[in-house]
């Protein structure tokens, strides 16, 4: 542990004296007008972020710019009310893709066998209106969003998105309860400043246990393009219907374009595992697809499970045994000496981490797969947000099992980014920052990593940031260009 820290405080040092970090933002802030001043603040927030992560991944500068002229111009415009900016706390839509609400998650991928690492996020759409009685389930942001990709990202197909999308919203049986669902919204709007008002937001959304987000969307980013997936959530036509989310899930992708019952040999092996007994207890929550063509593109279905032990992670990641190739076995193995590092525990594998009652709490599962796949893959999501001891600790724990595996070429750059988000002592003193470890088992038994970063909501997401405030007011170039943080 003691090594790693090492690894974190040196980072300091640098940070104090590095600027090319931020040039690309900066060039992009300066070249872009926002439309408002919400659109400008996330920029500044998750925008400064996202720069200094591909910056550290080891982006080029036209990629860099290219990414973050992307996010300015198209995401956050769409990414609602900053909440600090509102004079209303109420206004700011509280999103399911983070626990503290924010609407969107940063993603290092780590990739195999030591190989560059990728920046990947994932944003909810949201109106500026949305939780309000003009937009109370926020259903006003998606086509407006759908419509600015249409123009930006002009290669995507769109096939099974326009499929899925209305086959979620419910079509028909959506269309007959309309004016209840209207109703309801409006009683629903009421109640909930009622019982803000008598407990908290926070006691508020706790007891409630559930969200009202109906749709993500995530981009991956690489040196020439931007690829973009998109989430749709069953409940809401479960709800309607009668029926189980795992079953709208399923009935969804036999019904998407190009599917029939003689390409899908793999979602036949996922079905025999979700409807058997052992499977009973899962808690399916969305299939997401990329926008791509649709016999490359996936098909990833995420469901969560409450146990908490590396027997019950083993089962599932091989559906019951029902994934099998040669390397699995080894795959497992380097999973649980990740699973140790990171979680601080030398437990039996039977044994479950300590109980935790959140609603994102428990192990987080997606399974994938594309029209004609004989077998499905399966991705376990560690929540380190809620079992790990520190930010620091996760940190610690990947660069062990990196340095362990011949893998940890980029593991300075990756601590770098972090101090210079968000400081040692921050890193140190708490949990929350990092929220997941995706990890997949591939073929030749190596173990496939993404850290998913939440960064917290505030006006300056970068306290480390704030030395290079000071340096720039130093600094006769920066100084001469307005350079601002």
């Amino acid at each position: 542990m003691s090594s790693t820290r090492t690894l974190l405080q040196n980072q300091i040092t640098e940070f104090d004296v590095s600027y090319n970090e931020l040039s690309c933002w900066q060039q992009v802030d300066s070249e872009t007008q926002a439309e408002n001043e919400h659109q400008s603040l996330w920029y500044r927030h998750v925008g400064k972020a996202l720069g200094v992560l591909l910056y550290n991944a080891g982006y080029s500068p036209e990629a860099q710019r290219r990414c973050l002229d992307f996010f300015k111009k198209v995401v956050a415009p769409n990414l609602g009310v900053f909440q600090e900016a509102s004079e209303d706390p109420k206004l700011s839509w509280k999103s399911f893709m983070t626990d503290d609400g924010t609407p969107l998650e940063l993603s290092w991928d780590w990739g195999t066998n030591d190989s560059k690492p990728t920046i990947r996020y994932s944003i909810e759409p949201i109106g500026l209106r949305a939780g309000t009685k003009l937009d109370p389930r926020n259903l006003l942001a998606g086509p407006v969003f759908q419509d600015d990709l249409n123009r930006n990202l002009p290669d995507m197909r769109l096939e099974s998105f326009h499929y899925l999308k209305d086959f979620f919203d419910g079509q028909k049986e959506k269309e007959t309860s309309d004016n209840k669902l209207s109703i309801l919204s409006r009683c629903f709007h009421f109640a909930r400043d009622f019982f803000v008002s008598l407990l908290g937001e926070g006691q508020f959304l706790e007891a409630l246990k559930d969200h009202d987000s109906s749709i993500f969307y995530a981009f991956d980013l690489t040196e020439a393009d931007t690829t973009a997936k998109v989430y749709f959530f069953p409940k809401y036509r479960a709800e309607s219907m009668g029926k189980s989310n795992l079953e709208v899930i399923l009935e969804g992708i036999k019904g998407a374009p190009y599917c029939t019952a003689d390409n899908l040999p793999a979602l036949s092996i996922f079905s025999d595992f979700s409807n058997n007994a052992a499977s009973k207890e899962l808690e399916y929550e969305m299939l997401a697809i990329d926008l791509i063509d649709p016999f490359q593109s996936r098909f990833k279905v995420y469901f969560r499970s409450r146990e908490t032990s590396f027997d019950s992670l083993s089962r599932i990641i091989t559906l019951g045994d029902r994934i099998k190739h040669t390397n699995m076995q080894q795959g497992l193995k380097d999973l649980r000496c990740l699973w140790n590092a990171i979680f601080g525990v030398n437990e039996p594998s039977s044994h479950p981490l300590e109980e935790n009652n959140h609603r994102t709490a428990g192990m987080l599962y997606n399974v994938e797969f594309r029209i004609g796949d004989q077998y499905p893959v399966a991705k376990v999501y560690l929540p380190v947000r809620h079992y790990s001891a520190s930010d620091e600790s996760v940190i610690n724990g990947l660069d062990e099992y990196l340095k362990s595996h011949q893998r940890s070429s980029h593991m300075t750059a990756y601590s770098r980014a972090m101090v210079k988000l968000f400081g040692p002592e921050s890193l140190r003193s708490q949990t929350g920052i990092h929220t997941y470890i995706g990890c997949t088992i591939r073929p030749n038994g190596a173990l496939r990593l993404e850290f998913l970063l939440v960064i917290p909501a505030r006006r300056d997401p970068c306290p480390a940031l704030a030395r290079l405030r000071r340096c720039n007011a130093r600094s006769s170039n920066f100084a001469g260009r307005g350079f601002r943080l």
